[in-house]
């Protein structure tokens, strides 16, 4: 895997794969761009950067449907990859499917390429001067090169690690998936081709000003400094649809424990 390599503030960057994933976890929503007919396009989407799962087509082939935590012991050196999920009728799907079949001629598309975003903003970093505002972030890029996956042992994996990235523990603690859900997923895998991880922490910079031709400070000294920000989840809202269920004490853990961890972060880089 080749680094894309930063070309202004480099010391702001890392190529390692965990740094990416770091950021792509602690992500709700990535953004997948990918060009077709020439026009690009930019979805939201999850992304989960995980190792490669490896597809058994003798169990699919057999309809065992294995549990994807009955593997969990079993895990061997492997390939980061991303996986992506959605309806066959998604634009990137049809195109993903299309490029793994041949052609009437007998020549295979070539595959289809994609970039791969992540941003987190951890602050307002505010100078005292328009040119100096910023913000404290991480932002992750990863490009790649996409494949169906056909296992539906690995589309359940899959599907469990996306619910999983909602809340945590969360597959665990609800109803099985239905087995026809599982055949409407499409599941594309991502190899990796190239990373980078950019991330600003600390105090805004002060720009430098030539008081003779840009005029005086201001009378009274601006503020600078960094106001944290970070993401909030509230108070669960009952939807009436399970009457007589009550909040799980792992969905509540899991909210305030991610709430805790976000607030203790921004403020923790705002220095």
């Amino acid at each position: 895997m080749q680094p894309a390599t930063l070309r202004r503030h480099t010391q702001r960057g890392t190529y390692d794969i965990e740094s990416a994933k770091a950021v792509f976890d602690d992500c709700f929503i990535a953004h997948v761009s990918y060009v077709d007919n020439g026009l690009p396009h930019c979805l939201p989407m999850i992304a989960l950067v995980k190792e490669e799962e490896e597809e058994d087509e003798d169990n699919d082939s057999l309809g065992n449907e294995q549990d994807p935590a009955d593997g969990a012991d079993k895990k061997k050196d492997k390939d980061t990859v991303v996986y992506l999920h959605g309806h066959p009728s998604t634009r990137i799907v049809e195109l993903v499917r299309e490029a793994s079949r041949e052609t009437q001629t007998g020549v295979l598309l070539a595959p289809v390429k994609v970039c791969i975003a992540a941003t987190k903003v951890d602050g307002l970093a505010l100078s005292s001067a328009p040119n100096g505002h910023t913000f404290n972030y991480r932002s992750a890029v990863i490009h790649g090169t996409c494949a169906p996956v056909e296992s539906k042992t690995v589309k359940r994996t899959v599907m469990r690690a996306v619910t999983n990235h909602i809340v945590a523990n969360r597959w665990e603690e609800v109803n099985p998936v239905a087995s026809y859900q599982v055949s409407l997923v499409y599941v594309i895998k991502v190899s990796i081709d190239r990373s980078s991880v950019k991330t600003r922490t600390g105090p805004p910079g002060i720009q430098p000003r030539n008081r003779e031709v840009d005029g005086p400070d201001s009378e009274s000294p601006a503020w600078a400094g960094v106001i944290p920000v970070w993401e909030q989840l509230g108070e669960p809202v009952e939807s009436g649809l399970t009457p007589g269920a009550k909040v799980s004490a792992n969905l509540r853990a899991y909210i305030e424990g991610r709430n805790e961890r976000q607030q203790a972060y921004s403020k923790c880089v705002a220095n």
